[in-house]
């Protein structure tokens, strides 16, 4: 009996091997046929699931943003009623590269971040998950002040995109080595602790 190919997997499969190809090599030297020889199919078969490589190169970076929000839910999962200062201590330092799978995908993020600037469609998705995680944050830090968690005087809108932006320049100077993952945690940390209360 012939084996049932899971298409969405093999996408997903091609996706990883897309990543890998970009850390490697960076950017330009993505093409379908080496991701095809990364992922260990065939150039017919890569054609089969992604007719064009800024297909392939879309349907990789929400597979990125799909892998991180996985990674987060388990994180939370493992956490008994986390707090809103833990909720978003863990959504920020899910952005930094703290680990090889983080390192991978801020690698392919940053190179992503490069290339949308001749490209509106990585550009729009890269806009939209940007706006997406302020957000979050923002609604996070809003129930906090809700909550009375917050310090006195504090303006959620405003913090979250201070910590926001603050964790994004984060990630270019721990991939360089200029700071270290647990540097960078701490500065976040840093920041946290300003605006909870004790």
């Amino acid at each position: 009996m012939p084996r049932i190919v899971d298409r969405e997997e093999r996408r997903r499969s091609s996706a990883d091997a897309v990543f890998r190809v970009i850390g490697r090599e960076g950017m330009d030297a993505v093409s379908l046929r080496d991701v095809a020889a990364e992922a260990d199919l065939s150039m017919g078969s890569i054609q089969h699931y992604f007719s064009t490589k800024d297909e392939m190169l879309l349907f990789a970076l929400n597979h990125m943003r799909a892998r991180v929000i996985t990674r987060f839910e388990a994180k939370l999962a493992r956490m008994k009623n986390p707090s809103k200062r833990q909720y978003l201590r863990t959504m920020l330092n899910m952005l930094l590269p703290t680990d090889d799978e983080s390192r991978q995908e801020a690698t392919v993020n940053i190179s992503f971040f490069a290339s949308s600037v001749n490209n509106e469609q990585f550009r729009e998705l890269l806009r939209q998950g940007y706006a997406g995680l302020l957000v979050a944050i923002e609604l996070q830090l809003q129930a906090a002040a809700d909550a009375g968690e917050l310090r006195e005087g504090m303006d959620s809108k405003t913090e979250a995109a201070q910590i926001f932006y603050t964790a994004q320049g984060l990630i270019g100077p721990v991939l360089l080595g200029v700071t270290t993952p647990r540097r960078a945690v701490a500065l976040l940390d840093a920041h946290l602790d300003r605006i909870f209360r004790d």
